[in-house]
C-alpha cells in the first residue's frame, strides 16, 4: 500500500494523532496487547521518518529483543477522517490474529510489515474487549495538568462492578466528599463499547447540576456523597 492517506492533514495535526496513540499504547508495554502467540507486548511506538499519517508499533514477547516485529498502522481513513484511538487499538488486536508478513526492515533493523490495508479492513468489523471499555470510561475524566486546579471534576478512583458496569469515583470542584458515578460499558445492543461520546459531552453539565434524578439508594464507603446511576446514557 503506497501513497499518502491524508493529503488534507498538516504535519502537526498528524503528529497530534500519533501522540495520542503513543499514550494509549503505553498500557500494553507490560500487559499483552493480544493473546496471540509470538510478539504481543508493545516495545515501542514511533513516527516513521519516511511516511506521513502512519504510526509504527514495535512488538516483542517480553524476553527476546531480537524477536521483535514492527507494523505500520494508519492514523486516518483514506477519505481523511481520523481513526478514533479505541478503534485503532481494537483493529490492531484483530490484525494480530493473522498478521501480515514482514517484507522489509525499519531503520533499526527490525522486521517491518505494512499493516495499513489490514487495519482498514478490520475497522469495518471492529470489536472491543472489556479492558478497552474500562479504559475509555476512565479516560472521560482526564487528569488536570495542574493537580491543584479546582475548576474540573477530579477522578479519584474506579472499580469494575461487573462485566457491564464501572463505577467512577469523582470529587466535584470545591467539594471534599467523593461521589460514585456508575457508567455502562455496553451499548444498547449489549456489545462492549470503548467510548461514550454522549455521556462525555453531558458529564460537565450533569455533575453537579442535574444529578439528583440519577441518585440511587446504594451505599459505598468509598463514595460518601452518594452513588449516581448514569448507565442509561
Amino acid at each position: 500500500m503506497t501513497g499518502e492517506l491524508s493529503p488534507e492533514w498538516d504535519d502537526e495535526g498528524l503528529a497530534d494523532l500519533h501522540r495520542i496513540l503513543v499514550w494509549q499504547l503505553l498500557r500494553f508495554t507490560s500487559s499483552p496487547l493480544s493473546d496471540t502467540t509470538g510478539a504481543r507486548l508493545v516495545r515501542g511506538v514511533l513516527m516513521p521518518p519516511e511516511h506521513r499519517g502512519i504510526t509504527r508499533v514495535v512488538l516483542w514477547d517480553g524476553h527476546r529483543l531480537e524477536g521483535s516485529l514492527a507494523y505500520d498502522v494508519p492514523l486516518v481513513y483514506p477519505q481523511g477522517d481520523n481513526i478514533p484511538w479505541p478503534h485503532l487499538v481494537a483493529a490492531f488486536r484483530q490484525v494480530l490474529v493473522r498478521p501480515p508478513v514482514p517484507d522489509s526492515t525499519d531503520p533499526a533493523g527490525v522486521p517491518l510489515a505494512d499493516a495499513r490495508r489490514h487495519m482498514l479492513d478490520a475497522l469495518d468489523h471492529v470489536t472491543f474487549e472489556l479492558g478497552d471499555a474500562l479504559h475509555a470510561a476512565v479516560s472521560m475524566l482526564q487528569a488536570p495538568e495542574v493537580p491543584e486546579e479546582g475548576s474540573r471534576l477530579r477522578l479519584d478512583g474506579f472499580l469494575l462492578r461487573d462485566d457491564t458496569i464501572a463505577r467512577l469515583y469523582v470529587t466535584l470542584p470545591g467539594a471534599t466528599d467523593r461521589l460514585g458515578l456508575d457508567v455502562s460499558l455496553h451499548d444498547d445492543n449489549g456489545h462492549v463499547r470503548a467510548g461514550n461520546t454522549a455521556l462525555m459531552a453531558a458529564l460537565p453539565s450533569l455533575v453537579p447540576d442535574e444529578l439528583d434524578s440519577n441518585r440511587t439508594s446504594s451505599r459505598d464507603a468509598y463514595a460518601p456523597a452518594g452513588i449516581y446511576d448514569l448507565t442509561h446514557w
